[in-house]
């Protein structure tokens, strides 16, 4: 869908090779459906031994754990967007909706049976330290979403900058 670099929470995301991003909160089948459904930023593809789509949602900051309901409203509002993009995704790809077409083709190809997923959470300016607070909440409100889908152990991730770009996420 976009070659383009994505720009979200002032950090810029890409570019990417052409097939391996799909741009699914800017995409006209999530425009047609998102009334009161939330949704991350991105899908990108890693093909290596295997098929993994990397699911990514960006946020300029994070409450710190104390108080909780502020973290914890941060968390559900992730869960949700994480979880809506796994499954918009899939249902994309198995032409639950008519705007299938939109999606690159390395996506309408992939191995359903075969592909994983990564959740990704990137937060600007983050520093390294506070991430396993918010890793551990994020997995453990993930939860039921990893058992569902059999994801791996490593399916959920939170990076900072420094983190995203080592990945190759932020250029």
């Amino acid at each position: 869908m976009t070659t383009e670099p994505i720009i979200e929470s002032d950090m810029t995301f890409g570019p990417y090779p052409e097939g391996d991003c799909f741009y699914i909160e800017k995409s006209e089948t999530y425009q047609k459906i998102k009334e009161g459904v939330k949704i991350a930023e991105f899908l990108l593809l890693h093909s290596q031994n295997k098929s993994i789509v990397w699911i990514v949602e960006a946020k300029s900051s994070s409450p710190k754990p104390e108080p909780p309901p502020k973290f914890d409203h941060f968390i559900a509002e992730i869960r949700e967007k994480l979880t809506n993009a796994l499954t918009l995704s899939v249902a994309t790809c198995l032409n639950r909706h008519s705007t299938w077409e939109e999606l690159p083709n390395s996506f309408q190809r992939l191995d359903l049976q075969k592909v994983d997923f990564r959740l990704i959470l990137v937060i600007k300016g983050h520093q390294e330290a506070w991430l396993p607070p918010v890793k551990d909440a994020l997995q453990k409100a993930l939860k039921p979403t990893i058992k569902t889908w059999n994801l791996s152990a490593t399916s959920v991730m939170v990076l900072n900058e420094t983190l995203a770009r080592k990945h190759k996420l932020i250029s």
